[in-house]
């Protein structure tokens, strides 16, 4: 299984993102080496707030994909926020494996709001939820965001 590609796809996804105006934002979901979906923010051109990269995947995934979400890895380019983690533990995904840490992203980003809590702490909450590894490092996870 190929993490780090995954990963690099991911943040190139993020890259993406940002050139369309959101913010730079990307996931993978995949089963091994097979990806079955990509997503990546997009909340700023769909002025929608929950259109996240993890949710936008969620919501592309057809039928089949859906099933075999108990043994797909969601590789994200940064942490999973709080509502993208409750939608990963609801989707009953096996693993979540993020790039970037909240902590260190979150300072090259607009001010906004924000929680004191990361993927792993609110997973640990739920009755059941999926294995969470991150911050992996990845080539350009932080370098996406650009300067502050």
């Amino acid at each position: 299984m190929d993490e780090e590609r995954h990963l690099t796809r991911a943040v190139e996804l993020a890259g993406l993102a940002r050139t369309r105006g959101n913010a730079p934002f990307g996931a993978v979901i995949a089963v091994g080496d097979e990806v079955l979906v990509e997503g990546m923010n997009r909340a700023g051109e769909l002025a929608d707030p929950t259109a996240h990269a993890e949710t936008e995947a969620l919501r592309s995934l057809d039928p089949g994909q859906r099933a075999r979400l108990a043994e797909a890895t969601v590789y994200a380019s940064g942490e999973p926020c709080p509502m993208c983690t409750g939608a990963l533990v609801w989707a009953r995904v096996r693993r979540v494996v993020y790039a970037a840490a909240t902590a260190d992203f979150a300072p090259l980003l607009p001010p906004g709001p924000g929680f004191a809590i990361g993927c792993a702490e609110l997973v640990a909450l739920s009755s059941e939820g999926p294995e969470v590894l991150g911050p992996v490092p990845v080539a350009g996870a932080l370098e996406v965001f650009g300067e502050r």
